[in-house]
């Protein structure tokens, strides 16, 4: 039985479109989802550069307003991480928080084109102990 879900979010189309198959799947369970929003920095000669902004933040709170309205039991977790370790971040959020799977959202890229890119969703599948979701947008 599934009890823990981690929805791991960035501001996009594909985010939104995970987040939606995640409440079709836990509306009528009583799982938990948690929301995840993982910021970049950067850390240079001027110290720590933040990659995104705090709208993000708010793009998984809303995320989890909509989940809670579905009548889900959804919490946000913002996370911190240097650039390039947001797959690492979200592995090691599924792992502290226990979560029975990952659902990410993944623009559709091929193997070959997310491997050349490093997209996030590739790296969260391949590298995960724990099921992964990858939800296409469209």
């Amino acid at each position: 039985m599934i009890s823990s879900i981690l929805l791991a979010v960035d501001d996009s189309k594909h985010s939104l479109r995970a987040a939606e198959v995640v409440r079709q799947i836990t509306e009528h369970t009583t799982a938990a989802v948690v929301v995840l929003h993982v910021h970049e920095v950067s850390i240079g000669r001027w110290g720590r550069l933040r990659i995104d902004d705090s709208s993000e933040d708010e793009f998984a709170s809303a995320i989890t307003a909509e989940l809670r309205a579905a009548g889900i039991l959804a919490t946000t977790e913002i996370r911190e991480v240097n650039y390039h370790g947001v797959a690492r971040a979200i592995l090691l959020a599924a792992d502290d928080l226990d979560s029975d799977f990952i659902v990410v959202g993944s623009q559709g890229r091929s193997d070959v084109g997310s491997g050349a890119l490093g997209s996030v969703s590739h790296k969260v599948l391949h590298t995960s102990q724990r099921p992964v979701l990858i939800v296409p947008c469209g």
